[in-house]
């Protein structure tokens, strides 16, 4: 499939991305690991006449500490999340998910920030983003925004990003209690295969009370966006650890509910509910019962 003759520019720095943005409007795209980008171009969905190369822009290619946060940069690659010490020893769930992206050939080039700019509803990044109450940095040459990833997505393949600007950076707070989390996701094929639902459940407690302090459920490939099961969680936060067992069948039937699960080509909406059921329960009841041994994933 030939792609139609574009104009490219491989910008040297942040800057010089966001004037070029800026100076040639809504027909230039960005071009990160070019994953998606280019299969769309090649199917004639994206058709740009400009594209802005960000591989010489070092500063979107960073992980980070603070006292309270974790920042990851847009161009950093999934490869590089799943293997990173300090994402592993602090957010686990976000790395066992991106190493279920794809190839490791894709892992290598493709990145986080490409992954959330996509929307695709099936993106793995998103579900645990979502279930760590993540936000984006969007920027431009005014200013940059930060916004809460529940609110960036806005329908297939769709953003909340505006022409002229980028995703800079992702913001995930720091777990305040110990905690667990676990990423189920189910495909057609063991690799290399868009999940057909992912459920992301994460938990902090304290072990003084033993109960749940906050529980969070990220869901993706069920809706026309990736989501959190809201109503679900508050069942289970503040829950002892036993009750919170119990109650989680009725906390999966809810996030069922929640999610008004969609029907495609690769999966039917009835499949979908049954499995999002099922994937809550068993996240959830590992995500507790690991809590419950002292042996929670996330510190």
């Amino acid at each position: 499939m030939r792609i139609r003759p574009f104009e490219y520019y491989a910008a040297v720095n942040l800057e010089d991305a966001l004037e070029q943005l800026s100076e040639y409007g809504p027909d230039t795209r960005i071009l990160a690991g070019g994953t998606d980008l280019v299969l769309g171009m090649k199917r004639k969905i994206d058709l740009p006449r400009r594209v802005v190369g960000l591989n010489k822009v070092n500063e979107l290619d960073y992980i980070s500490e603070g006292e309270a946060t974790l920042r990851i940069g847009s161009l950093v690659t999934h490869s590089e999340v799943a293997k990173n010490k300090l994402l592993n020893e602090t957010v686990p769930l976000l790395c066992d998910a991106v190493s279920l992206i794809g190839s490791w050939q894709i892992r290598n080039i493709a990145t986080i920030g490409g992954n959330l700019c996509n929307a695709s509803p099936a993106a793995d990044s998103a579900g645990p983003l979502l279930a760590l109450n993540a936000r984006v940095v969007v920027a431009d040459r005014r200013k940059e925004t930060e916004i809460p990833l529940n609110s960036f997505f806005t329908g297939p393949g769709k953003n909340r990003l505006a022409p002229g600007e980028l995703l800079k950076e992702i913001i995930i707070e720091k777990p305040r209690f110990p905690s667990a989390g676990c990423y189920l996701k189910l495909m057609r094929k063991k690799a290399v295969d868009l999940s057909l639902v992912g459920v992301a459940f994460l938990a902090e407690a304290d072990p003084s009370e033993g109960r749940l302090t906050s529980v969070s459920i990220g869901l993706g490939g069920v809706a026309p966006t990736p989501m959190r099961a809201l109503e679900a969680e508050s069942m289970l936060s503040g829950l002892a650890y036993e009750k919170a067992l119990q109650a989680l069948p009725n906390a999966a039937r809810t996030a069922v509910k929640a999610a008004s699960p969609i029907s495609d080509i690769r999966a039917s909406a009835e499949y979908r509910r049954a499995i999002i059921d099922v994937y809550v329960r068993r996240a959830g009841e590992k995500v507790i019962r690991s809590l419950m041994s002292g042996k929670g994933g996330e510190k």
